[in-house]
């Protein structure tokens, strides 16, 4: 019997660039499909779809034969070539061994020959990341992939996955994570209509879904600093915040809690990065109570994907 493949656009190897595990060494898969387009980042008029300037459709991709030739787009989803259908040449189809022998390698240095997680010198764990696309569209590759490096004696100690938050947990993760050893972390970024023209993108049944006792998360909004933005942000905060209490207070024995909130100024590249705006939106963000995520790998890498 043929071994089942698992699409993906990339694996890496780089540092968790924003919020909460910022810095943590990170080896990454980029699974390839989404459920969003987000057409509305870095766009003069986000809620205008008639208005906007969108590089990656116009992409001579002929010019390129691998994803890391590719710009970082001012405009639109930064990783369109995520889900596109125009990118697919560009996307690897492997088993979970592969995969998963792809992802020790880039762990493999000369204090860690083999590829641990958990780094042999150091004791200090690298943590893998599903990201995409929508990584919530591949719950069953997460977990096999999880499954293969324990039984390689190679267990991940820290998971994060990467997700919208629009699609709803299936019990057979669910069971999996209850019995997770290590630590689960949900990088929850919802997509807000004013900053990414996705409307009804904010799901608090699903995110309260997420919110499981043996994990962590945290709310990962992306802003623009307009004043529509900021409200929009605190109305669907109040919305999660509700289905929670709501819950809580008639389930006493079982206790949601409200995650921390990390606000993002808009831009994928390291000039968008450095505008004068992001700090305006920084010190906004923190009068109003929230934490700032930057996106502290396009300093350090710069505009290059992979990184």
């Amino acid at each position: 019997m043929k071994e089942k493949t698992i699409r993906y656009s990339e694996i890496f190897y780089s540092f968790q660039g924003e919020a909460e595990m910022a810095g943590k060494p990170t080896v990454w898969i980029r699974f390839f499909g989404c459920n969003l387009e987000c057409n509305g980042f870095g766009q003069e008029h986000p809620t205008q779809p008639e208005t906007h300037v969108l590089p990656y459709k116009d992409f001579d991709i002929s010019t390129v034969s691998k994803l890391e030739d590719l710009p970082v787009w001012h405009q639109g989803c930064d990783s369109s070539y995520s889900w596109s259908a125009k990118y697919k040449k560009l996307v690897h189809n492997d088993t979970v061994s592969d995969i998963c022998d792809k992802l020790s390698e880039l762990m493999k240095s000369p204090t860690n020959p083999t590829g641990l997680f958990r780094h042999p010198v150091t004791g200090q764990d690298t943590q893998l990341a599903f990201t995409g696309g929508e990584p919530m569209l591949n719950q069953e590759a997460m977990q096999d992939i999880l499954e293969e490096f324990d039984r390689r004696d190679n267990p991940v100690q820290t998971v994060t996955v990467e997700t919208n938050t629009t699609k709803p947990l299936k019990p057979e993760l669910k069971e999996f994570i209850d019995q997770f050893y290590g630590r689960w972390h949900w990088a929850m970024s919802p997509k807000l209509h004013t900053v990414s023209g996705e409307v009804d993108a904010v799901k608090p049944e699903v995110i309260f879904e997420y919110l499981q006792p043996n994990s962590s998360a945290v709310l990962k909004f992306v802003v623009t600093g307009t004043e529509e933005c900021w409200f929009e942000l605190r109305d669907h905060l109040d919305k999660i915040r509700n289905h929670i209490d709501l819950f809580d207070a008639n389930n006493h024995e079982l206790v949601r809690w409200m995650p921390e909130v990390w606000v993002m100024p808009v831009g994928a590249t390291k000039d968008q990065q450095e505008a004068k705006t992001v700090a305006d939106i920084s010190i906004e963000g923190m009068r109003r109570g929230y934490n700032i995520a930057t996106r502290n790998h396009c300093y350090v890498f710069g505009n290059v994907i992979g990184k």
